[in-house]
């Protein structure tokens, strides 16, 4: 196998992993970690903001944030999180082509000591007719 980068060299992923091992803290979620949209008409957008606390003593660092498909996209803080502050994820779910019970997830990890968070979008999609 070739690689492209130089030896010695850590790429910025696996960089910021291992800080994530050194440091570790504790986060709150606001007000739940799920949240429920009831029935939407297929199409409709949701958009729902989850708030969280650093409980913990050290920087809360989220190194990347994810959705279970591509319909359920995350926006979070790029910047550490200190003790006691409080910062927000954003979650957008497109339900385009969806129909149903939605079950989406969102995973967000971070320097917790369970390294990835878990937030929840369920509800139920109609047909446009």
């Amino acid at each position: 196998l070739f690689s492209c980068r130089k030896r010695g060299e850590v790429p910025p992923e696996i960089a910021l992993d291992a800080q994530l091992m050194k440091d570790t803290t504790t986060i709150a979620f606001i007000d739940s970690t799920t949240f429920g949209f009831d029935t939407i008409v297929q199409d409709d957008k949701v958009e729902h903001t989850f708030r969280f606390t650093n409980t913990g003593n050290h920087n809360l660092v989220i190194a990347r944030a994810f959705g279970s498909c591509g319909c359920t996209v995350p926006d979070y803080p790029k910047e550490p999180v200190k003790p006691g502050e409080t910062g927000t994820i954003h979650v957008t779910f497109n339900s385009a082509g969806k129909q149903g019970e939605q079950h989406k997830n969102v995973t967000v990890v971070c320097n917790t000591q369970a390294r990835n968070e878990m937030l929840y979008l369920v509800g139920f999609v109609k047909t446009k007719n």
